[in-house]
């Protein structure tokens, strides 16, 4: 099991604010999903990887997948670390540490 994550404010007008979105194909009857994405990494301008969080408006739960950005597939070396970069993998996730932290999301 991977990490859990919780955040301090998920009222719909927190993540609203903070630029977050309703996710129609994530969201249940009783449970709105919202979603904020952010590059994690560039390659000439272009962003070639990115992070998705996604938080539970009825219980504060919070995903976290790094995607390869023109596929929307899950970045495999962010997830199998035993053969990535580990410097690579490292700078992604100071990034997605710093975002979390900015937006009140910690460990559960």
């Amino acid at each position: 099991m991977g990490v859990v994550y919780k955040i301090k404010d998920y009222s719909k007008e927190f993540l609203k604010k903070h630029k977050f979105r309703y996710c129609s194909h994530l969201s249940e009857c009783i449970d709105d999903i919202y979603t904020y994405k952010f590059p994690v990494v560039n390659y000439k301008k272009i962003t070639t990887i990115e992070c998705e969080i996604s938080v539970s408006t009825m219980t504060g739960v919070v995903n976290v997948n790094v995607y390869n950005a023109g596929t929307m597939e899950l970045y495999p070396s962010y997830y199998d670390r035993k053969y990535g970069n580990c410097k690579f993998i490292k700078s992604i996730d100071l990034k997605i540490d710093k975002k979390l932290k900015e937006l009140g999301i910690e460990k559960a």
